[in-house]
């Protein structure tokens, strides 16, 4: 190879690695959008979760008192 192909393979190889830098910046912009979308998501998830939690343990507790308030009715009047 002469100087000049080698200074032309060196431009294109930097044309190339400037292409693939600007790809990447692309990339890891992209990633950080991604990233903070999933903080929202995890945390609405958890939102929910929560409210679930504290829907079912209301329900329990409805539950136990109606059922120790019927057995306690049909217990006093059975004897």
């Amino acid at each position: 190879m002469n100087r000049s192909e080698v200074d032309n393979h060196r431009q294109e190889i930097s044309e190339r690695l400037a292409r693939l830098e600007e790809k990447h910046d692309a990339h890891v912009e992209m990633t950080r959008e991604i990233k903070v979308m999933m903080q929202i998501q995890n945390g609405r998830v958890a939102d929910l979760e929560r409210k679930q939690s504290w829907f079912m343990g209301g329900l329990g507790a409805i539950t136990f008192i109606f059922g120790s308030l019927i057995a306690w009715i049909k217990g006093g009047s059975g004897g």
